[in-house]
């Protein structure tokens, strides 16, 4: 049964995680671009999310008058589904369009921040042990992480590219937690 669950999820997300380790030495310059989570990987998730809460919904209206609490589980588990759904639909939604003046980053079109090249201190190409993608955090000139990235998204290492052509100090480091990551 768990080789069938493993090989399940290998369907579902073995695609989406085919992410660069190192940046590509053939990544060309691109003046305009934005950088944004891949399509597949969005479709792949919101369906295993859904599949998830409806497997769970059904489950809870089969044993709803169980005495034995195990309908009001079901019920907690299908909430904290949704709750999932919301949290997924919001992160996905994440776009930033990098041009060659600013970084303009938002999620769905609200929460927006922009950033001028000329006000970016430096960028963190940060490595984690034990996992693919590689985080890029971008700094404001007071040590501030405003934007950051990671390298599953479509385009990302761009702005590591457009960084190295402005002359823009890149520090790679590892293993460094979110409170480390957050300020220089």
């Amino acid at each position: 049964m768990e080789h069938c669950i493993e090989f399940v999820m290998e369907l579902l997300f073995g695609f989406a995680k085919e992410t660069p380790d190192k940046m590509p030495d053939d990544i060309t310059y691109e003046p305009n671009f934005i950088v944004k989570h891949p399509t597949k990987k969005k479709v792949a998730t919101i369906v295993a999310t859904l599949i998830m809460i409806i497997v769970f919904s059904l489950l809870w209206i089969f044993f709803k008058h169980d005495i034995s609490g195990t309908g009001v589980l079901f019920a907690i588990l299908t909430v904290l589904g949704f709750v999932l759904l919301v949290v997924l639909l919001i992160s996905f939604s994440f776009s930033c369009v990098v041009t060659e003046n600013s970084l303009n980053s938002s999620y769905g079109g609200l929460f927006k921040k922009k950033l001028q090249w000329g006000n970016v201190h430096c960028i963190r190409v940060v490595e984690k042990t034990d996992e693919k993608s590689v985080i890029i955090a971008i700094y404001d000139e007071s040590g501030k992480c405003i934007i950051d990235l990671n390298t599953d998204m479509n385009n990302a290492w761009h702005v590591v590219k457009m960084a190295e052509e402005k002359n823009i100090t890149i520090h790679n480091e590892k293993d460094l937690s979110i409170k480390q990551i957050a300020h220089l």
